[in-house]
């Protein structure tokens, strides 16, 4: 990871809330701070080629699943529900703006989230899809060939919506 990457999420990683994501499984076989991990720095990587707002979208990616299953009482009420609880507990760990308020509350379209407003959130929302395809694969190249294919079929949906 390079310098600016680390400068700019600095202070999420230094919230002990945060780390204790390195204690939450997350898609069977990561943890929720590994996920976030990936799908901020590749977040990064993308918006920053595409000179898009990728202080905001690093940030938001970083935070769309800062929630701890304790917080949920069943796993569909997790999975329709924790875009919310993640933005919760991203506004008590800090000051978020609109963009990354809104990311993270979509990151989840179609399933449970809101409609993206802006190319940030789409690029979040596909990076998600993709690491989160990649985590349960687990290695398996074929399954993932045909999921990046998949996540290429959404992103032109996207573009034309």
């Amino acid at each position: 990871m390079d310098d600016n990457y680390l400068e700019l999420t600095k202070r999420i990683f230094s919230n002990k809330k945060f780390m204790k994501l390195k204690d939450e499984v997350h898609h069977r076989n990561t943890t929720r701070y590994d996920h976030l991990v990936d799908v901020s720095y590749r977040t990064y990587k993308i918006c920053k080629r595409l000179n898009l707002d990728y202080k905001s979208a690093t940030r938001a990616a970083l935070l769309h699943d800062f929630y701890f299953d304790s917080e949920f009482k069943s796993e569909s009420n997790k999975i329709l529900k924790h875009s919310e609880m993640s933005l919760v507990n991203a506004s008590k760990l800090c000051k978020l703006n609109d963009k990354e308020v809104s990311i993270i509350a979509s990151h989840m379209f179609p399933v449970g989230g809101k409609i993206p407003k802006n190319l940030e959130s789409v690029v979040v929302n596909l990076v998600d899809d993709y690491v989160s395809i990649k985590e349960r694969v687990n290695g398996d190249f074929r399954k993932l060939r045909y999921a990046v294919r998949f996540i290429v079929l959404l992103f032109v949906c996207f573009i034309k919506y």
